[in-house]
């Protein structure tokens, strides 16, 4: 039988974690399995997820006590809760008997949590409070070491709640650091500096890698290719031209943070004709009135700019939403879309941003199922594994690093992606 040499080479013996980001002056690559293998992943739940500090809820899904939503840190269930002394107690979502998890709903309000197996029964704070027949277990059984499984450490900035099931590490301050004066910006676009998230949660699976969809929110350079028909629509409705459209999207910056934070930041401003903050400020003059009475102008205009920010490893916060990534398995994830509201402005902004949320990030929008259709696409084309490395070196000939240690690009480089993937080659170290 007669063999034809293809010139494809199978992929070679895996490398070492470290080795899957390939970094010189001039090029960054990434091998194939760093979004393939089951190991990796693995490897990543424990190095990133467990380790590291994790977003896990905002202040405003559990405004009073006994309410609570369920998350996960990294593939370990939790239950973020709101206990009678105010505190927010993060919890493993595991039944301290047979391991069962003891609260299935996405969020609600309960005084207790049952587990449903056999009603062991704990408070907020994850106390053991009741041992359904408990004649059959000594009297002097210590039940005061039985409660849920608490997050080693809690915190929390501008209402957003992290949590690390790390007992040592560096502090949430330290890890927020390079974004925080990102992340106040975004929030100081309310004049209040607060937002307000509004059940429930849109949530869209994928049958891809979680970093499919980390490496997305902040990419600049695929809008005019993955989003072209919206494009198009936005033309054929006679609300922007295709050109316009375009011109808007290669202004700003593409930046990479330290600590694996990055942001993709369009141009702001206070021109109604080009800001959405300006068009607010005109459309409803008590909203000028409430940032004025906040913030001097030279602020209100830095504010004013759009901005994609992730914080690594878990949250994206958008115009309209916070974005959280579920790693499932290395080719399933769950993403969740919390839309909020800004506090203290009109309510017909709000409703106006819930609106050109639906139309574009929604279930039935023009952006969100583009993009959750290039990562299953991502995803297929990574089982050719005979091409070992991906390239993910857009700009680094042109990327500048200011006195902060940010590293800058044109809106369409990679250099958030490239910050992504430093402090995942750190962490995995």
């Amino acid at each position: 039988m007669e063999i034809r040499k293809t010139g494809l080479k199978l992929a070679k013996s895996k490398p070492k974690f470290v080795d899957l980001v390939r970094e010189t002056e001039d090029t960054f690559d990434l091998h194939t399995e760093i979004k393939a293998a089951p190991e990796v992943f693995d490897a990543e739940m424990l190095k990133i997820f467990e380790e590291g500090w994790v977003f896990v809820a905002h202040e405003s899904q559990v405004p009073a006590p006994g309410d609570y939503k369920t998350s996960t840190i990294g593939t370990q269930p939790i239950v973020v809760s709101r206990n009678e002394d105010g505190e927010i107690y993060v919890l493993l979502n595991r039944c301290r008997h047979r391991g069962t998890v003891v609260c299935r709903a996405d969020t609600g309000h309960s005084n207790f949590f049952r587990c449903p197996y056999h009603g062991w029964t704990y408070a907020n704070d994850g106390s053991l409070v009741g041992m359904a027949m408990a004649e059959g277990w000594p009297k002097d059984f210590d039940r005061s070491e039985l409660g849920l499984k608490k997050a080693a450490r809690v915190a929390r900035y501008r209402g957003l709640i992290f949590a690390s099931l790390a007992e040592e590490g560096p502090t949430l301050e330290e890890h927020l650091a390079p974004a925080k004066k990102y992340i106040d910006a975004w929030f100081d676009r309310s004049p209040l500096g607060s937002i307000s998230v509004i059940p429930t949660a849109h949530k869209y699976p994928y049958p891809g890698n979680w970093k499919w969809q980390a490496e997305n929110g902040y990419d600049g350079y695929h809008g005019n290719f993955v989003h072209e028909s919206w494009q198009r629509v936005l033309e054929l409705a006679g609300e922007a031209p295709v050109s316009d459209i375009r011109k808007f999207r290669r202004g700003g910056r593409a930046v990479g943070l330290k600590n694996g934070h990055g942001l993709l930041e369009r141009p702001g401003g206070l021109n109604p004709a080009a800001s959405w903050a300006g068009r607010m400020m005109v459309t409803h003059p008590e909203y000028a009135v409430a940032l004025r009475e906040n913030f001097d102008e030279e602020y209100i205009d830095y504010v004013s700019s759009r901005r994609n920010i992730f914080i690594f490893p878990n949250l994206y916060l958008f115009d309209t939403h916070l974005r959280v990534i579920n790693p499932v398995t290395v080719d399933s994830t769950e993403v969740y879309l919390y839309v909020y509201g800004l506090d203290g402005v009109p309510e017909e902004m709000n409703e106006g941003r819930f609106r050109a949320h639906e139309r574009f990030y929604g279930p039935t929008g023009f952006g969100a199922p583009d993009d959750v259709e290039i990562f299953v696409s991502n995803q297929t084309g990574g089982n050719a594994r005979g091409v070992e490395w991906s390239i993910y070196s857009r700009g680094m000939h042109r990327e500048t690093v200011n006195e902060e240690g940010e590293f800058e690009g044109h809106s369409t480089d990679e250099a958030p992606v490239r910050a992504f993937y430093r402090e995942w080659k750190r962490c995995m170290a």
